[in-house]
């Protein structure tokens, strides 16, 4: 997974963003959205969105704790439970 993430985190235009800071959050987002690539894709795509709308401009951790997953993921994580 952490291969995946360097794909979209290299994808990523946001002029603040640290490369590297979301590869070192690989076991967080693996767990977060339960190994679902789509999900995956749906946290970082919502947060680089909520940084561009605000101007920061960088992902943080803080951010990806206040995004919500998409519902596969959550309803997997709730079944999981």
């Amino acid at each position: 997974m952490e291969s995946l993430i360097a794909t979209l985190e290299a994808a990523l235009r946001l002029h603040r963003h640290e490369p590297g800071s979301l590869t070192r959050l690989d076991r967080y987002l693996h767990k977060r959205t339960d190994g679902m690539i789509g999900s995956l894709s749906h946290l970082v795509l919502a947060a680089a969105l909520t940084v561009i709308d605000t101007g920061a401009e960088a992902i943080s951790r803080d951010l990806l704790d206040s995004t919500p997953v998409d519902y596969a993921a959550d309803s997997d994580s709730q079944g999981a439970a």
